[in-house]
C-alpha cells in the first residue's frame, strides 16, 4: 500500500495540472475577448466617423438643394417678368401694325375712290406689271379645276391671258 500523502500527492499534482490547463484556456479566452473588444471599439471608431462624413455630406446636399430652389424661383421669377415684358412688347405691336393696317387701308380706300377698279376679285383689262399677269394667269389655270377659285375671282372673256 501506498501512503496517504503520496496519494494525495498525486491528486494535488493532477488537479494543480487540471488548473494550470484550465488557466490557460481562460487566459486564451481572455485574451481573445479582448481582441473582440478591440476590434469592436476600432470598429465603433470607424462607423462613427462613418455616421459623421454621410452626416456631412447630407448637409452638404441638404444646403444644395436649398440653394437650388432658391435659384430655381429666382430664375421662375425673372422668366415670368421677361415674359410680361415680351406680351407687353407684343401687345404694343400689335397696335402699331393694326393702326398701320388702317391706313393701308384708308389710302387703299382713297386709291380705289380715284380709279375705276377697286375689286381686286375681278380681272383686270390691263396689268400693271407682270407680275400681276402672271398671279391672274397662275389663278386662271387652276379655276379650270377648282370651283372655288371660280367662285371668287371673275374672268375676263377678252382674257390676254389666252
Amino acid at each position: 500500500m501506498k501512503p496517504i500523502t503520496s496519494d494525495c500527492e498525486t491528486l494535488l499534482k493532477q488537479e494543480n495540472e487540471e488548473l494550470c490547463i484550465s488557466k490557460q484556456v481562460l487566459e486564451k479566452k481572455i485574451k481573445e475577448l479582448l481582441d473582440l473588444q478591440e476590434q469592436y471599439k476600432s470598429r465603433k471608431v470607424a462607423i462613427i466617423r462613418s455616421l459623421e462624413k454621410s452626416s456631412e455630406k447630407v448637409s452638404q446636399l441638404s444646403n444644395s438643394v436649398t440653394s437650388f430652389k432658391t435659384d430655381t424661383k429666382k430664375a421662375i421669377a425673372s422668366a415670368e417678368k421677361s415674359i410680361d415684358m415680351l406680351e407687353n412688347k407684343c401687345r404694343h405691336l400689335e397696335n402699331i401694325i393694326s393702326t398701320k393696317d388702317r391706313k393701308i387701308i384708308a389710302f387703299v380706300d382713297m386709291i380705289a375712290s380715284y380709279t375705276n377698279y377697286n375689286d381686286i376679285n375681278i380681272e383686270l383689262e390691263i396689268y400693271s406689271n407682270i407680275n400681276e399677269r402672271k398671279l391672274w394667269m397662275k389663278r386662271h389655270s387652276k379655276s379650270e379645276y377648282d370651283l372655288e377659285i371660280q367662285k371668287k375671282y371673275t374672268f375676263r372673256l377678252t382674257s390676254s391671258i389666252a
